[in-house]
């Protein structure tokens, strides 16, 4: 009489066996390496897992960060609009000066406050004055000019510097040079 075995309970057992004995020793070393790797992919997977929250909490910490730098800029950007807009009321000739006050080529003034015009009047003053070729000293036309791009003022119709930027020029050229130029005629002092 032939017995039906239930294979359900005896899935790796090599045809041929009837006992446990021949496929024991075979089993025995599939079952541990199918074990091993469902052990490994479930430590893998949780370490997945955990990467995924890892860059998932980064991502939020970037974001936090940009929010964070963009109002800290927005913040210093309106601080900065509000000083420019004070910096007359504030600024002294030592800040213009910056740079080159003390050498001995340069003067150092001290005034109760700054108005954009001194500053730029410095400015183009530094820029032409300072080492100018005493050969070929800068143009009177050629500083107004500047003067007049530095300031903002509207040249005259004939493409002329304004007037006022002439007289600044010619305010912030030197007297030496004016006593040599035939052009300009100074008052004597009484």
């Amino acid at each position: 009489m032939r017995t039906v075995m239930d294979h359900s309970q005896r899935a790796c057992q090599l045809p041929g066996t009837r006992d446990n004995s021949v496929a024991a020793p075979i089993v025995n070393p599939l079952q541990r390496r199918i074990d091993r790797a469902e052990a490994d992919i479930r430590r893998l997977t949780e370490q997945l897992k955990g990467k995924e929250r890892q860059l998932s909490d980064m991502g939020k910490a970037l974001l936090r960060t940009v929010t964070v730098h963009h109002a800290i800029e927005e913040r210093q950007e309106t601080e900065l609009e509000s000083l420019r807009a004070m910096a007359p009321a504030w600024r002294t000739c030592r800040c213009a000066f910056e740079g080159y006050v003390g050498n001995s080529d340069g003067v150092a003034v001290y005034l109760p406050f700054m108005t954009e015009t001194l500053s730029g009047m410095f400015d183009v003053m530094q820029d032409f004055w300072s080492d100018y070729d005493e050969n070929n000293p800068p143009k009177s036309s050629v500083v107004a000019r500047a003067i007049d791009e530095r300031l903002n003022l509207k040249s005259q119709s004939d493409g002329e510097a304004s007037r006022s930027a002439q007289t600044y020029a010619s305010a912030i050229r030197p007297d030496w040079l004016k006593e040599t130029d035939s052009r300009h005629h100074m008052r004597s002092r009484s």
